[in-house]
């Protein structure tokens, strides 16, 4: 299993959800933390972290659930090819 890119800096509720969201999730995470950690924190702050990863987690297993017939390329080339945003909401 993955592990969690600077766990330390999320607090336990939302480190622990994370950690229950399997693969995708800790994807995810990992991509945000280490793509825009400065909005990850503001999303924190705001305690508006939560709701935006819920929210993108849903559409990214949604997208790779539909693209069966895309077995062939990353998950990461589907989401890309869906239109989804792979940065965190701006607050």
């Amino acid at each position: 299993m993955k592990s969690l890119y600077n766990s330390d800096i999320y607090p336990d509720q939302v480190r622990e959800m994370l950690l229950q969201s399997g693969p995708v999730g800790i994807e995810i995470a990992n991509r945000w933390m280490m793509g825009w950690p400065k909005r990850v924190v503001q999303l924190l702050v705001e305690d508006m972290y939560e709701g935006a990863f819920q929210y993108q987690l849903l559409q990214e297993e949604d997208v790779i659930a539909r693209a069966s017939n895309l077995s062939h390329l990353a998950p990461m080339e589907i989401i890309v090819m869906s239109g989804l945003s792979l940065e965190p909401p701006e607050v």
